[in-house]
């Protein structure tokens, strides 16, 4: 009895978390939902330049791989209209709402020309960047990515 709870322990640790493929849907699907999503549209806009299609060694282990989600776009108006804190902190609010938990904001950085939040996902490990700033364009710049996955063979 003991070594059947011991073998169902050790292979339920990692149950929570999902495969490359199902986190790169999760990733494409927020990422789509962040572009579409009215907070980002009260601001500006941004497109997809990439969008979780290839396998990236960037940040991982070796014979590791993780999947990224990458946007980029303007602030509507004239630079002074918008702050860019408050626009980074309008868009994590919407991931807020989706289950991500805020790592870094803007009081971390109190820079008023750049806004700047990560979110990270505690069940999916999913980790977004937004980054907003005046005076240089792209003025938005959002990058999110997966955790990082042994290499399938």
């Amino acid at each position: 009895m003991l070594v059947s709870l011991a073998a169902l322990t050790g292979c339920s640790g990692d149950s929570d978390r999902p495969t490359l493929d199902e986190a790169s849907k999760q990733l494409i699907s927020d990422g789509d939902k962040l572009l579409a999503s009215q907070d980002l549209a009260t601001t500006g806009s941004a497109s997809a330049t990439e969008r979780a299609d290839r396998d990236s060694e960037v940040g991982c282990l070796k014979g590791q791989v993780q999947r990224l989600f990458r946007a980029q776009g303007d602030l509507k108006g004239s630079p002074s209209q918008h702050s860019p804190s408050n626009a980074a902190g309008l868009m994590a609010s919407g991931l807020g709402l989706q289950g991500y938990d805020t790592i870094v904001d803007n009081s971390d950085l109190a820079d008023e020309n750049l806004g700047t939040a990560v979110m990270r996902h505690p069940t999916s490990g999913i980790t977004w960047l937004i980054t907003v700033r005046n005076g240089q364009k792209p003025n938005i710049m959002i990058v999110g990515k997966t955790s990082c996955y042994e290499r399938s063979k």
